[in-house]
């Protein structure tokens, strides 16, 4: 008997043959048109090359690396050397406690109370509506009649109510762009956006890359409570498409080999896994194939479908979960999204009146299963951008990838657990004397392996040699401690650590650096000298992620929302990272300068309008609203002058001398 042995890509080959012909042949109607099987064809020779390309990389390698210093854990290679030597196997976690810091401090800095990290502001000169523009005519024309006005006279006249409809249209257009904002923030708000980006951030500190993909359009229920006939209220629940986010693992990541710096132009593919609930839920949607869905139902319902990669089993073992446990019950996709020629489209029978022109280019995302195309759609965002969007910790140039946190302190990890285990070691063997014993001097019946106060050592010294009697049987003797050098090596390191992140430790709670923190001017010339790199780090995901993702909602706002009240020529753009960062040590330098000036000099000087001015921009900068607590001008004045009334009203009258 010959065992034939097959590539699990010949394995999956031979399967999808054969659940082709099966279907062909059981009602060729059904089966998939040309133009999609041309497409699904393209996206696993896209799948394959990319895949190659990441095992060929070593990014696999790289991403198990990081969850690995991330969770505190050793390579199995590094822990076998470990064992094969003995003593201990600690793992000191300063990676772990550097991404539990920056990702906290990340989550602070775009989650400001009673803020939005993002800005949505109208363009400097925004463009006139028609009716605007017609009225400045009408106007100017009245002005030319009036024959008695000089030339000089007219021309001012026009530039006042140039600059007076322009000032109006300015104010127009952030008004407009003030309810796009609370309507885009709305959005994210029911697309779940603070749980993605907090799973974002998990990533952004771990990994080499971070993705996103947003704005995503999924068919969901909707859960609204109507009047009942009783009086009270009932549930009601209805389909509706809603506008979702989600986290892409970058385990289950594959951009093209050729993607530089952003997905733009480049294809990108995800590795993704359904239910048979979440496929059934897909028929009728739009841009969904529901025949083909039913195809994909019929055919893996019952033992299910696995895109097999090496990672995955990597992945599972990390986080302690078994691949067989729901091997049957789940469904791989493949979710390829990128840019495609309008002319390749054609060629594959795509509608014309989808593709206008055949020379430009057209996003495009296309999901398959085995070899079945369940979605294929043109991306309706007239910018023709990426939906994945990515940030990484270290931008390397030229490349998606960039270096993670885990890594940049890698050698720093590796030289502290060193350290550590050595100093374990090292204590444990001088912890207390070690023995020696001289078994020719012993006594048949002692046993030198049991040691207790007091104990009774028998010898014997019937051996041969001059000197035997003087020669003692059991000796002691103390090993040297180490532990002063190996714990001064681990301090250096660890600071060394500090220095390469650019995270201290007192950035994220430590008391490190209290002393020099104490003071408002002190805490900000630390937190200036430290937040170089965060800084960084937030232009990224300011410029990557939350602008990109703004804009798309705006677009889809622009293009499909009914209220032209929202609609305006505007911009989004991140708040900037300088203020974010600054805002504690700001508020700390307003409560210091409040304690300086709360004096009697200060207050002639500065009188009581200075100092509620002073105590508005306090509470303003600590994110509270003061309007119950703070006087405005006027209500101020009107105090002040019946404080000073009161005692003029109620003081006795002076009497005559007598």
């Amino acid at each position: 008997m010959v065992l034939a042995i097959q590539t699990p890509e010949q394995v999956q080959q031979n399967r999808d043959a054969e659940a082709k012909q099966t279907h062909e042949n059981a009602n060729p109607a059904l089966y998939m048109q040309p133009a999609e099987d041309a497409l699904a064809g393209y996206v696993r020779k896209c799948w394959l090359a990319a895949k190659s390309h990441k095992q060929s990389s070593g990014l696999n390698d790289r991403l198990a690396d990081c969850l690995r210093r991330r969770k505190g854990e050793y390579s199995p290679s590094r822990l076998t050397e470990i064992q094969q030597t003995g003593g201990s196997e600690i793992f000191m976690q300063l990676t772990a406690a550097k991404c539990r810091g920056l990702k906290a401090w990340l989550a602070d800095l775009f989650a400001p109370a009673g803020d939005r990290p993002w800005d949505l502001s109208a363009t400097p000169v925004p463009e006139l509506p028609p009716e605007i523009i017609q009225q400045m005519i009408q106007e100017a024309m009245a002005v030319m009649q009036q024959s008695q006005i000089s030339q000089e006279e007219v021309q001012a006249t026009l530039s006042k109510h140039k600059d007076r409809l322009l000032t109006e249209a300015t104010d127009e257009a952030q008004s407009r762009m003030d309810k796009m904002a609370d309507l885009i923030e709305d959005d994210m708000v029911e697309g779940d956006w603070d749980t993605v980006f907090d799973a974002f951030l998990d990533d952004f500190v771990t990994f080499p890359v971070a993705y996103v993909k947003g704005v995503e359009f999924t068919t969901g229920k909707k859960l609204q409570w109507v009047p009942a006939e009783n009086g009270g209220f009932a549930p009601q629940t209805e389909r509706v498409i809603q506008r979702k986010f989600r986290r892409v693992s970058p385990f289950r990541a594959y951009p093209a080999p050729s993607a530089d710096s952003t997905l733009d132009g480049h294809w990108f593919i995800e590795h993704r896994t359904f239910t048979r609930k979440d496929l059934s839920a897909m028929r009728g949607a739009p841009g969904y194939h529901t025949e083909n869905i039913a195809l994909v139902l019929a055919q893996y319902s019952a033992g299910g479908l696995r895109e097999w990669v090496w990672s995955d089993e990597e992945r599972a073992i990390l986080n302690n979960y078994s691949m067989t446990v729901d091997n049957g019950d789940t469904i791989d996709a493949l979710e390829w999204e990128g840019s495609l020629s309008g002319q390749m489209l054609l060629d594959w029978g795509m509608d014309q009146k989808q593709v206008p022109d055949p020379h430009d280019e057209y996003q495009v995302s296309i999901t398959i299963v085995g070899n079945f195309v369940i979605r294929a759609m043109i991306s309706a965002d007239p910018a023709g951008k990426s939906d994945i969007h990515c940030a990484c910790w270290e931008t390397v140039p030229g490349s998606l990838i960039g270096k993670a946190l885990p890594e940049t302190m890698a050698d720093c990890q590796d030289t502290c657990n060193a350290a550590a285990r050595s100093l374990i070691n090292n204590m444990a063997m001088s912890s207390g004397p070690q023995v020696w014993v001289d078994m020719g001097m012993m006594a048949d019946n002692a046993d030198a392996s049991a040691m207790w106060p007091w104990k009774v050592w028998h010898g014997d010294s019937s051996g041969s040699g001059s000197n035997n009697s003087s020669r003692p049987g059991i000796n002691f003797f103390q090993p040297q401690s180490n532990a002063n050098e190996l714990m001064q090596i681990y301090e250096r390191f660890s600071k060394y650590a500090d220095e390469l992140t650019g995270l201290p430790a007192y950035a994220y709670g430590s008391d490190q650096g209290a002393g020099a923190a104490k003071t408002a001017s002190g805490y900000s010339m630390m937190m200036n000298a430290t937040s170089k790199t965060i800084k960084n780090a937030v232009r990224t995901i300011d410029r990557n992620i939350i602008e990109r993702i703004v804009e798309k909602l705006y677009n889809h706002f622009m293009l499909f929302h009914p209220d032209p009240e929202v609609k305006g020529d505007a911009q989004p753009k991140a708040k900037g990272s300088d203020q974010l960062i600054q805002k504690e040590a700001q508020a700390m330098r307003q409560q210091e300068m409040l304690g300086m000036t709360a004096n009697p000099i200060d207050m002639q000087i500065i009188g009581m309008e200075g100092r509620r001015k002073q105590l508005e921009q306090f509470y303003k900068a600590n994110d509270t609203d003061s309007s119950d607590i703070i006087p405005d001008a006027e209500t101020l004045k009107q105090r002040m002058a019946a404080q000073m009334q009161g005692p003029q009203e109620g003081a006795p009258s002076a009497q005559p001398a007598a």
